[in-house]
């Protein structure tokens, strides 16, 4: 299992960098550790990580730099959204878009995907899980490194409350209809079969489609791209 995130735990304890990395965004990492936390701390103060912890939590894994995190949080005051990823250029960004709003229903977290939903959320506690436009890894050998793998997608309706939503994008079409099917085996609803209107984001969800930095760029090339909503019954 990927570990993320031990050399802004060490910076923020008073350890040094490696000499090996020079990340410029290591050093801003540390002072924004109201917004960000790493995997460990995620794990550590997970029951406590937002000002309200009343709110229904969203989570967006793969957030990249933060835009629909941002937007999720402006247009649903009435939620709290958290979204991670596993790069330090992405999370101090989108952690501080967060900072320079100054939202408080907004966190980022450096963190594997899998690892937060096996070991740190806790079972029917999630509103949503957005995961957009992972990795498809489209070629025969790599099928093993996407993300969306049934043992994933089994833990993550797990951790969904009832009636809880997983948001899901791609690019890909033969990517979209794997996953689709192992979705739909493992206990979910797909949003349309339920009351026979397509929808473009889940229903208890405000705001505009959340457009994307890739599916904006896929829209201006011409590129299609394929969305759903799965419901847990």
């Amino acid at each position: 299992m990927r570990k993320v995130g031990t050399i802004i735990d060490n910076l923020r304890k008073g350890e040094k960098a490696p000499d090996r990395h020079e990340n410029p965004y290591l050093k801003e990492a540390i002072g924004l550790s109201e917004y960000l936390l790493t995997q460990a701390e995620l794990g550590e103060k997970y029951s406590s990580l937002f000002t309200d912890m009343t709110k229904p939590i969203v989570v967006e894994i793969g957030c990249y730099m933060g835009k629909t995190v941002l937007e999720l949080v402006e247009n649903n005051k009435d939620k709290n959204i958290l979204g991670l990823d596993i790069t330090y250029k992405r999370v101090v960004k989108a952690a501080r878009k967060l900072k320079r709003n100054h939202l408080d229903n907004g966190r980022i977290a450096i963190c594997d995907g899998m690892a937060f939903l096996r070991d740190i959320v806790p079972d029917n506690s999630l509103l949503g899980v957005c995961v957009f436009f992972p990795d498809p890894w489209p070629k025969e050998r790599h099928e093993k490194n996407r993300l969306l793998k049934a043992d994933f997608i089994e833990i993550l309706f797990s951790k969904l409350s009832p009636q809880g939503f997983f948001w899901f994008k791609t690019d890909h079409e033969q990517y979209f209809l794997e996953t689709q099917k192992k979705v739909l085996h493992s206990g979910f609803i797909s949003d349309d079969e339920k009351d026979f209107t397509p929808r473009s984001k889940p229903q208890n969800i405000q705001g505009d489609s959340y457009e994307t930095a890739f599916q904006k760029l896929f829209t201006m090339k011409g590129v299609p791209f394929y969305q759903r909503v799965f419901i847990k019954p």
